[in-house]
């Protein structure tokens, strides 16, 4: 009985502890980790729903001047959020922007 009533407990906690967000690839589930004391990204998912409700990343995409020909060229959309994703992780060498490209816990794909 009493391992059923601490499970029921951590589940209401989960529950508790999640928020929805807002971004550009449609809602999003946070969830806290309550047992960490800090994460290195854990404000990102705000982030991204403060540069989407607010226009600042449409406007930010319509006035960059970058344009590549190429069919095989990335989106404008993926070039900037690498590049800004980047510098929010503190990067301040452009070989350092190569470690986000594969990053499967932030990916940048706001085209879809």
């Amino acid at each position: 009985m009493g391992e059923a009533k601490r499970k029921r407990s951590q589940q209401a906690e989960v529950l508790n502890s999640c928020a929805g967000v807002q971004t550009l690839a449609g809602r999003v589930q946070v969830r806290w980790e309550s047992k960490s004391a800090a994460t290195p990204m854990g404000q990102l998912a705000y982030f991204i729903e403060f540069l989407t409700l607010t226009g600042l990343w449409a406007r930010w995409l319509e006035s960059c001047p970058l344009v590549y020909p190429s069919h095989n060229a990335p989106s404008k959309s993926d070039v900037l959020g690498t590049w800004m994703l980047s510098t929010l992780s503190g990067h301040r060498r452009y070989s350092h922007v190569t470690t986000i490209r594969c990053d499967g816990v932030n990916p940048i794909d706001s085209a879809k």
